[in-house]
């Protein structure tokens, strides 16, 4: 059944030796669906001898859909692209949700991309929607970027969706915001969602202090922004600090801030310490901040017990 074949696509440790079987037995009920291209693709010990063998026994029966190319170009494993571009060549389209797919693969992205750029570049369109998702590309988003700026130009337009996603983006963000401030500086607009997103960057909070450092004075630091920060579940006291000491005149310490540092659920007893120690005599506890406290599932009683301290 086609289960039996996606489930031997899939088989790490012995996916070969499986499909050989298949296919040697019962060769003519072996059919490759997308799920059994899926399966392949994700084989993290034999992804490209499983597919190879699919496409070396079914031949040109097999009809390489845009489903199976989109799902081959978000694959870790990047040599089951190469494999099926020089199998099966013309007979590959690469769409602009294939490209969209390489250029969001956070496992080999840049591999994948490359590869289509080098082998079809006439076929790749660096849309607006491409650049978005290399911007927001936790693994590999500053070597597909950079491979969308050389190859693109002007094509790779910097719209502010990318470069919220590059500033929301908490593994590889800042590389990618660093990138795009050096070679396109000129084309990069520090929006009110733009600093919203690094403030709520869970990550190390790098990507709001290169904001701060570059283009501090192209923006300000709004409640919401400070809202945000205060929420951060990953990084919010590291965000909060960075604010506090840069732009302190800035920072307004209103209920709703204080609601929200209560409520969050990873930082939320540092955050509010932090309050506290630096602007206590602003942070009012109300019924309200008191039942975000109650109301937060992870660190709740911390932060119940230095309200009440």
């Amino acid at each position: 059944t086609k289960e039996v074949v996606e489930a031997a696509a899939g088989n790490h440790e012995s996916g070969i030796g499986v499909m050989k079987l298949l296919l040697k037995h019962r060769g003519d009920d072996v059919m490759i669906t997308d799920q059994v291209v899926e399966a392949a693709a994700g084989n993290a010990g034999s992804s490209r001898g499983v597919m190879e063998l699919l496409l070396q026994h079914c031949g040109d029966d097999v009809m390489i859909t845009e489903g199976m190319v989109w799902i081959i170009a978000r694959s870790f494993h990047c040599n089951v692209m190469a494999l099926l571009l020089n199998l099966r060549g013309d007979g590959v389209k690469i769409t602009k949700e294939v490209v969209e797919a390489a250029a969001g693969n956070s496992g080999s992205g840049a591999e994948v991309m490359e590869l289509l750029l080098d082998c079809r570049g006439d076929e790749v369109k660096i849309t607006k929607e491409v650049v978005e998702a290399a911007a927001g590309n936790s693994g590999s988003g500053r070597e597909v970027m950079e491979l969308l700026l050389d190859y693109g130009g002007d094509d790779a337009t910097i719209t502010d969706e990318v470069v919220v996603a590059a500033a929301g983006n908490c593994w590889t963000g800042m590389e990618v915001m660093e990138l795009l401030l050096d070679r396109r500086g000129d084309d990069v607009t520090i929006t009110d969602q733009v600093v919203k997103a690094a403030a709520g960057n869970s990550g190390i909070a790098t990507v709001i202090e290169l904001l701060l450092d570059r283009r501090g004075d192209e923006f300000k630091i709004t409640e919401e922004v400070i809202k945000t920060a205060a929420g951060n579940s990953g990084s919010g006291r590291r965000v909060m600090e960075l604010l506090l000491d840069r732009r302190e005149d800035e920072v307004m310490i209103t209920e709703e801030v204080i609601k929200t540092a209560a409520g969050n659920s990873g930082w939320g007893r540092e955050v509010m310490e932090l309050l506290l120690d630096r602007r206590g005599d602003e942070v009012k506890i109300t019924k309200e901040v008191v039942e975000a406290a109650a109301g937060n599932s992870g660190r709740g009683r911390e932060v119940m017990r230095l309200l009440l301290n």
